[in-house]
């Protein structure tokens, strides 16, 4: 969860005050007490209720800005400084009432029963405790009811994100131009080297397969995806030649125990290709090295002056997808001569990153 809804918590704990209020206004009438007196107390447990409510709302808000809500730091300290809050708060409004003319409307009859004065104070702090459990709990109910919404419109969000990317994909597979390309490459290879062709023909198959197989996930593997680019820089490279040049540097042991959101790095391979001059006398070089937790994808600049019209899922797709799944950004950096772009490796295929 992001922010704390302070506008919910805030009407939540008028709310609640003011219930309470009404409550205990209705019991007092119903053991005969005067209105007055049936005033003067829900007035001032109205008020003391809402006060204590707006502090605990304060204290997440200054905590939340620290840690996240839901770390055990923050519901530690949370629970420090507003259980202390409630008794300092209880033990002042104890000595205003006993002090004050309201003693006559809040001090029950029994009070001058008791021959210890010391249990009164601890009996008012007390009830304060229990108020603040009663705050508490209301304000956790929001908080996670909240959390639970923006989970599912971030949910929908990533799927609906994740969906265009797949689609932008699977348009790019079955275009007539990158249809045409294929097929053409295939050809020239069957009439010149037939061996090259059976590994063309194996890359565009296990490509195209792996692409609609694989469609309907939002997380894959690293080692499928790490696949899925290969193929397709092969098919690349059998059109190219010596223009491009591509190296792929992963741990070995991440491929199998690692995840990439769907279809997030081919198409950035795709991206360097279609908008940077191939030759062989400047061929295009590609690496995909592992850092850590990021995988950096990197490229000489060569940038054509006129580029085809881009049809993948593009910077802004992948990096609505990042934010959405870990909270963080996708890397860019461009220094004029390289062009370079890091994305987080995610360790689990949950949700929660």
């Amino acid at each position: 969860m992001k922010r704390l809804p302070v506008k919910s918590l805030v009407r939540a704990s008028f709310t609640a005050a003011l219930s309470i209020a009404i409550l205990v206004a209705l019991t007092s009438s119903a053991k005969e007490y005067s209105l007055s007196r049936a005033f003067a107390k829900s007035g001032v447990i109205f008020s003391a209720i809402l006060f204590l409510s707006m502090y605990n709302v304060v204290i997440q808000v200054w905590l939340s800005r620290r840690w996240n809500y839901f770390s055990a730091r923050f519901k530690l300290y949370r629970a420090i400084a507003s259980f202390s809050g409630a008794v300092l708060l209880n033990f002042f409004l104890f000595r205003t009432v006993v002090y004050t003319d309201l003693r006559a409307f809040i001090i029950p009859d029994w009070y001058e029963e008791v021959k210890n004065r010391a249990v009164w104070p601890l009996l008012f702090m007390l009830h304060g405790i229990v108020f603040n459990i009663f705050v508490l709990i209301i304000h956790n109910y929001i908080i996670l009811i909240h959390a639970r919404n923006d989970a599912e419109l971030e949910n929908a969000r990533l799927k609906f994100a994740n969906t265009e990317a797949i689609n932008q994909l699977l348009r790019q597979q079955i275009h007539p131009h990158f249809l045409f390309n294929a097929l053409n490459t295939l050809k020239s290879l069957i009439r010149r080297h037939p061996d090259k062709a059976e590994e063309y023909l194996i890359h565009l198959s296990d490509f195209l397969r792996a692409s609609i197989s694989k469609g309907h996930k939002n997380i894959i593997s690293l080692k499928d995806e790490i696949k899925l680019s290969t193929d397709y820089l092969e098919m690349q490279k059998m059109r190219a030649g010596e223009a491009l040049k591509f190296s792929i540097d992963i741990d070995q042991q991440a491929l199998n125990n690692r995840w990439l959101p769907a279809f997030s790095l081919q198409p950035l391979l795709e991206n360097a290709i279609k908008h940077n001059v191939l030759t062989n006398e400047d061929p295009l070089y590609l690496d995909v090295v592992q850092e850590g937790d990021y995988l950096k994808v990197m490229n000489n600049l060569q940038v054509k002056h006129q580029t085809e019209a881009s049809t993948g899922s593009g910077l802004m797709n992948l990096s609505e997808r990042y934010k959405m799944l870990t909270g963080e950004d996708i890397l860019i950096e461009d220094d004029g001569n390289t062009f370079t772009v890091k994305i987080k490796i995610l360790q689990h295929a949950g949700g929660d990153h």
